[in-house]
């Protein structure tokens, strides 16, 4: 089905890859999007040089410069200066691989308690140990099940947290813009090039979003590619950042949301890596002792890191 009465920016946020920008701009060519009336790319981009303008330039697509800015920051400047219905995001390590993408995202929103719809995210790269590793380990996938998710989720947890990793897909979704209007987008302290780098900033948003009586969808038929870590290295880099920020952003939940179901979060996540870690050791696991101990340490980072910044973020307010 072919949703033709949206006005839709998307957002590709970036910095120093302008090969990365490149491709995925080749592949919204590749399937139409770029002719498509009332979608908007727009490429964010934090770098000092002007390689990712050219780039740009050459798709005739619309370009932000946000020199220096982490992603949070640099996503929320551009949101102030499109205007659209609908806002989508996509990584710049992300590549189109269909003409159904954008149409399956958006048909998820049936009604105006919708605010957020997610994708899939499938693996583009399996050639290498790493990728192969993270991909069997699950990746950036959430599965071939559809989930809807609202009020009564977010209600519904009373000790364990609420598990917004279920729905949340910052490499691949759309938001309404008038819910980001009302409930504040990126917290900046969040995100990659932020005080806190890792998903914090993605998990925050669709907390908010229920937080505030509103729906959330995930669509597998959604469905686009990522390039995963080339290395042993960069994949246990990522681990690390990741398990700081699931602790830090349940942190943030507990301090300024007085939630306190996120306690058992602070707890369940270094838990979870350590089974995993006891799993691996006997060759039950995908993933290497070494990087789960990686998201371990994160994960014990993560509060510090975060009663750290929020103090220092606020002093500099």
């Amino acid at each position: 089905m072919r949703i033709e009465n949206k006005d839709i920016s998307l957002i590709i946020p970036t910095i120093n890859r302008p090969g990365n920008v490149d491709r995925l701009l080749g592949t919204l060519q590749d399937f139409g999007y770029l002719n498509r009336l009332g979608f908007k790319p727009v490429v964010v981009d934090s770098s000092m040089d002007k390689l990712t303008k050219d780039v740009a330039k050459k798709y005739f697509v619309d370009y932000i410069p946000a020199i220096g800015m982490g992603k949070s920051k640099a996503m929320n400047f551009a949101i102030k200066q499109i205007t659209c219905e609908y806002i989508a995001f996509l990584d710049d390590d992300i590549i189109i691989t269909n003409t159904n993408w954008l149409d399956n995202l958006m048909s998820n929103f049936t009604d105006n308690n919708v605010a957020y719809v997610s994708g899939r995210v499938i693996a583009a790269n399996t050639g290498n140990e790493a990728a192969k590793k993270w991909e069997d380990k699950g990746a950036l996938n959430k599965g071939s099940r559809r989930i809807e998710v609202g009020n009564k989720f977010f209600n519904k947890f009373r000790l364990k947290g609420v598990p917004v990793n279920l729905v949340t897909m910052g490499a691949n979704h759309v938001v309404r813009r008038e819910i980001i209007n009302e409930i504040g987008a990126h917290d900046e302290k969040f995100g990659p090039g932020e005080l806190i780098e890792g998903a914090g900033a993605d998990l925050d948003l669709t907390y908010k979003i229920l937080k505030n009586g509103y729906s959330i969808v995930y669509d597998p038929n959604a469905i686009v590619a990522h390039h995963h870590p080339d290395s042993l290295k960069e994949l246990r880099s990522k681990l690390f950042l990741y398990g700081i920020s699931d602790t830090a952003i349940h942190m943030k939940f507990l301090i300024e949301f007085k939630d306190i179901r996120s306690l058992f979060q602070l707890i369940y996540r270094p838990a979870q890596n350590l089974w995993r870690m006891f799993k691996s050791l006997l060759g039950k696991y995908p993933l290497s002792a070494d990087m789960l101990m990686a998201g371990i340490i994160g994960n014990l980072i993560g509060p510090i890191k975060y009663i750290k910044y929020k103090n220092y973020f606020n002093k500099s307010k």
